[in-house]
């Protein structure tokens, strides 16, 4: 008896010349999540009676819900639907991507023109948290690549990839691969230290997971300081040599075949023996690498030349003379 009474109506709503409304609905397409509700809401002004009828359909040939005197609910709408018969605005709760599609609402009036409107809805399902492949490994810079993966449940269309906030692009040590879903960097720079993030969204969300690297690199060529920076004899001298390094470096000296432990050497008063060649070399644990600097220790104190010592010992002649 239903489906007698839905085909009556339905043929009815096609065969009375619909005036098709400009603006009924007031948007021509909706975007929803799966598991929420949309609404379907029209421009139409409640009228002193009611309608005679009124229809939503999907995709032309499905019924939604038809109400004259009495509503029908079409198969797999019920429980998910509320609707304004006053204004014939919708509601539709729990939807899923299967709901896609062009809805069309069918009003006959009493009296008046009949109302005809269309909408188009997207269901689309929120991506997941992402999950990311973090390298575990030391990565050392000029030596490591590295590949990280970023997947998320859910229509992803779009992939993004930031360093320290700021995106990050093809060319030069970054590529990108299958979709944006893999960053590779090769070779990895200490520059890529820091917070690496991966951006996944779709239309309706959008989440994010993130990745610390570290990069490991050094020890760069020592720079070696004196202090004093002209040391005279019997003066104290410290040698002090520093390197770039993560991890920190550790130091050592050679000088004539002897090695002195730590980055700094200390000469509490210069003696002729301690006047030479220094090599200041760094280490590193990690990336086990090695660097030298060869730092020249002399005295500064000032040299007599030979007309300078003759004039002294003239001067300390003539005062012995003068004193006899």
């Amino acid at each position: 008896m239903k489906n007698t009474f839905l085909c009556s109506v339905v043929l009815v709503l096609l065969s009375t010349g619909l005036c098709h409304g400009s603006g009924v609905i007031t948007v021509d397409f909706l975007r929803g999540a799966t598991g929420e509700s949309v609404t379907f809401t029209t421009s139409v002004k409640p009228a002193a009676e009611p309608f005679l009828a009124l229809t939503w359909s999907f995709n032309t040939t499905v019924n939604v819900v038809t109400s004259t005197s009495v509503d029908i609910v079409g198969q797999g709408y019920e429980n998910r639907i509320v609707l304004d018969k006053s204004t014939g605005s919708l509601v539709l709760s729990n939807v899923t991507e299967k709901d896609s599609g062009e809805y069309e609402l069918i009003i006959i009036p009493h009296g008046g023109e009949h109302i005809q409107g269309t909408v188009e809805l997207e269901v689309l399902t929120a991506v997941s948290n992402p999950s990311i492949s973090c390298p575990t490994e030391n990565l050392i810079e000029g030596k490591s690549s590295v590949n990280i993966t970023c997947d998320a449940d859910g229509l992803v269309s779009s992939t993004l990839w930031l360093k320290d906030g700021k995106p990050l692009v093809s060319g030069d040590r970054f590529s990108f691969h299958h979709g944006n879903r893999v960053l590779s960097i090769s070779p990895i720079d200490r520059k890529d230290t820091g917070l690496i993030l991966c951006n996944v969204s779709n239309a309706i969300s959008y989440q994010t997971a993130e990745c610390r690297l570290h990069v490991y690199y050094g020890p760069d060529k020592p720079t070696v300081t004196q202090k004093p920076r002209r040391a005279e004899m019997e003066e104290k001298v410290s040698l002090s040599c520093f390197a770039e390094s993560l991890p920190e470096a550790t130091f050592f000296w050679t000088f004539r075949n002897r090695k002195i432990p730590g980055p700094v050497v200390h000469i509490k008063e210069m003696e002729e023996h301690h006047l030479g060649a220094y090599t200041c070399t760094a280490r590193n644990a990690v990336t086990h690498r090695e660097a030298s600097e060869v730092h020249r220790l002399r005295d500064s104190s000032p040299i007599i030349s030979g007309s300078m010592s003759m004039m002294v010992c003239t001067v300390l002649t003539s005062g012995a003379l003068m004193l006899i």
